[in-house]
């Protein structure tokens, strides 16, 4: 099973996004596969948020990666450099975010879990997307690179 973290900064969007995946998760039977939960990203590494009264415990080993909302790049940046993250974390791309269905996230999950074994350090990005939130897709990269014949 992969349990994959959606953060965003308060989980406005992101909650709406994980109630949508969770919905396809259900209609699909691919519960016993993924869990999936939206965990505001300061939570997720038990920073103080402005969304939470004080300091939350740290939730990283409730999850093996945490997708991220396009506008967490820099504080993913941040705390990564902070050395506050120990597992993956992946910016969304823009175009990605809140479009995506359920295999096409699970995809992207995968492949982020595949290039952290292999090496790659926080904020996870493919090798042809140093700015996963600036790339035009709206599929998984998987899906991506096969459109593109690669």
């Amino acid at each position: 099973m992969i349990r994959i973290a959606i953060c965003c900064g308060g989980g406005f969007s992101s909650s709406t996004m994980a109630a949508h995946l969770n919905k396809q998760l259900k209609e699909k039977g691919l519960e016993d596969e993924v869990f999936l939960e939206f965990i505001p990203f300061a939570n997720l590494y038990g920073a103080e948020s402005a969304f939470s009264a004080g300091v939350q415990r740290d939730r990283q080993d409730e999850v093996d990666v945490a997708l991220l909302c396009p506008h967490l790049e820099y504080p993913a940046a941040t705390a990564a450099k902070e050395g506050k993250l120990r597992i993956p974390v992946f910016v969304l791309p823009m175009r990605m975010y809140g479009l995506v269905d359920i295999e096409n996230f699970v995809e992207e999950a995968e492949d982020v879990l595949e290039l952290w074994r292999n090496g790659a350090q926080n904020v996870v990005t493919f090798p042809d997307e140093p700015r996963s939130m600036t790339a035009p897709r709206v599929v998984s990269h998987r899906r991506w690179l096969a459109k593109q014949g690669k």
